[in-house]
């Protein structure tokens, strides 16, 4: 299994996670003093950036990804075998988590940014479905939740986002002892761009225009290869006044290999091995293979 980024390599999600640690909480739940305090003081000078990055980076993850709903049949394929409650980390605005209500599950959504829990919220209690969701504020690389969910789906790159193989490693611990014997985790990975499209790679690249409190936004990104693991993206969200906002961040993608020996490693298994799934097909997920695009990963939690 290759080895990890160095240290030095981080993004402010990364800050935010690291500052983040403490309790699980209920959205708009105050938190409790006695746990996590160390690490959030140990972040006390990188709090206000991290926060306020955040907080820009929720309204234009609404606005850009919202519409996105390539993998939602697959998502709703795995919960209709799933009577129990429904786990999904990474929730972001509710992008998942609105349809998956709307077709009767109950789920609890997490997310580590209040500013996207917040969208979240919003979303559903508009849809009168608040009843049937429980959202949390939660980093999964602390601590696990109570066991009771049937269903783990870590959507959207967010495991992506955990930069040193030590913290995917306790992120995936701590979600299989949240989940029951025999619940399938699905976990969505994506492939850097940059080793798919090396001619693109340092470049800006035109995304689109989205609509954002009323104005017409443009979206450009650049990414690049930090070093053979580590992806560094640059999205700038151009404004008719000229005004320019950039957000940058870094993911760690991971090979088959490497995330099939990890889901062994904590806890996971098939009866047919670990399989990968793309948006629109069933693959076996063999580990020496390389891919070549994104794809979503399913195994089974043992008893």
């Amino acid at each position: 299994m290759a080895s990890g980024p160095s240290g030095r390599f981080q993004s402010f999600l990364k800050i935010v996670l690291a500052q983040r640690r403490g309790p699980y909480r209920e959205v708009a739940t105050a938190p409790n003093p006695s746990c996590g305090r160390a690490a959030v003081n140990d972040q006390k000078k990188e709090r206000g950036k991290a926060d306020k990055t955040y907080a820009r980076f929720a309204a234009f993850y609404d606005a850009y990804v919202g519409d996105y709903a390539e993998d939602i049949p697959f998502y709703l394929e795995l919960a209709s075998a799933c009577p129990a409650r429904i786990l999904e980390v990474g929730c972001g605005t509710g992008r998942i988590l609105l349809p998956l209500l709307k077709a009767g599950h109950k789920l609890t959504g997490v997310d580590i940014s209040p500013e996207m829990l917040a969208l979240a919220s919003e979303k559903i209690k508009g849809q009168g479905l608040m009843k049937h969701c429980l959202l949390l504020h939660h980093d999964f690389t602390v601590g696990p939740l109570p066991r009771e969910y049937g269903l783990g789906l870590i959507t959207f790159y967010t495991f992506n986002y955990l930069l040193t193989p030590e913290d995917q490693r306790r992120f995936l611990e701590n979600i299989a002892q949240s989940l029951l014997p025999g619940s399938t985790l699905a976990l969505h990975l994506f492939f850097p761009s940059p080793l798919l499209h090396p001619e693109t790679a340092g470049q800006w690249v035109f995304k689109g225009r989205f609509r954002i409190q009323g104005e017409t936004v443009l979206l450009h990104d650049m990414r690049r290869m930090l070093d053979p693991w580590i992806e560094e993206r640059i999205q700038a969200f151009e404004y008719p006044s000229g005004q320019r906002e950039e957000i940058r961040t870094l993911r760690r993608w991971v090979t088959p290999a490497e995330i099939h020996d990890l889901l062994v490693s904590c806890g996971f298994s098939s009866p047919k091995g670990i399989t990968g799934t793309t948006r629109n097909d069933h693959i076996p997920l063999d580990p020496q293979t390389p891919i070549h695009k994104d794809l979503i990963v399913t195994a089974i939690k043992h008893a």
